[in-house]
């Protein structure tokens, strides 16, 4: 296992082994393995210190960017602006609105009529 990808994340966290079993992993992959020349079972804060090195299929040390890449860097995103929304011209009138108000009251008034009619 060369790397560990958490859901979600792009980038994951790499593998550093001691520089014999690096060379067996880089042998068996022919690819270039993360390594370190203190022993593994060292305590943990011996091993944040401890110098990291990259070795070859040949078991020759090379730099670490040839291995690790850099995480991509998180560009902070300004949230959109939304567009106003443009004024629509008024083109419409409000005839039909006062049509509609005298057709009603002239059915009231119909109304109306007719049930005093059925009265008397």
């Amino acid at each position: 296992m060369k790397a560990w990808f958490f859901s979600g994340q792009h980038y994951g966290e790499q593998f550093v082994w001691d520089r014999p079993k690096a060379i067996i992993l880089a042998k068996e992959t022919n690819e270039a393995v993360l390594s370190t020349p203190v022993a593994v079972d060292v305590p943990v804060e011996v091993l944040k210190t401890a110098p990291l090195e990259a070795v070859t299929p040949r078991g020759e040390t090379v730099q670490t960017a040839v291995v690790v890449e850099a995480p991509p860097v998180e560009v902070a995103t300004a949230a959109p602006v939304a567009a106003p929304q443009p004024m629509l011209p008024k083109t419409a009138s409000d005839l039909p609105l006062i049509g509609l108000a005298g057709l009603l009251s002239l059915s009231a008034g119909l109304g109306l009529l007719a049930f005093s009619k059925l009265k008397a």
